[in-house]
């Protein structure tokens, strides 16, 4: 896959820079921009600034001119992962226990849901267990995970 290709090629980089590699998304190519876009996320403790990410632009950038692993054209994008986060694997998910959560799933659970909104109650190697807004505890397994974000407390 891909996207595992690209986090083997630059995760490296982006750990020897001081920072996090969250994530990494790639959309579809557009028609409407000849291009597709790459994101990648980074984090560090303290936080995100502009110029972080101006900084693994570059490095990543250069990594990908020079191995060149995707065919086409494309737009590279480095941001935060914000507070909204997107949750990549079940690692993040464990660090996350207690945090409010928005998922979407592949395949529907045993109790038929898709789409839920819940609290992460406890993460046990890919089991994730979600206690839902109508009080159901739903397990799934990480890897049925299609789209999971952190829902933000203001």
């Amino acid at each position: 896959m891909l996207v595992d290709q690209l986090k083997a090629l630059i995760a490296p980089e982006v750990e020897s820079l001081g920072f996090i590699l969250w994530g990494i998304e790639m959309d579809a190519y557009s028609a409407d921009t000849g291009s597709m876009t790459l994101r990648i996320f980074i984090d560090h403790e303290e936080g995100i600034s502009i110029d972080d990410c101006q900084e693994v632009s570059r490095a990543v950038g250069a990594i990908l001119d020079v191995e060149d692993p995707i065919s086409g054209a494309y737009s590279l994008e480095v941001s935060s992962p914000g507070v909204n986060r997107r949750v990549f694997n079940a690692v993040q998910a464990k660090a996350l226990e207690g945090f409010e959560v928005k998922v979407q799933l592949h395949q529907a659970t045993e109790n038929n849901r898709r789409r839920f909104k819940g609290v992460i109650i406890s993460v046990d190697n890919d089991d994730v267990f979600v206690k839902t807004e109508e009080d159901e505890e739903i397990r799934f397994d990480f890897h049925n995970v299609d789209k999971m974000r952190v829902v933000p407390k203001f």
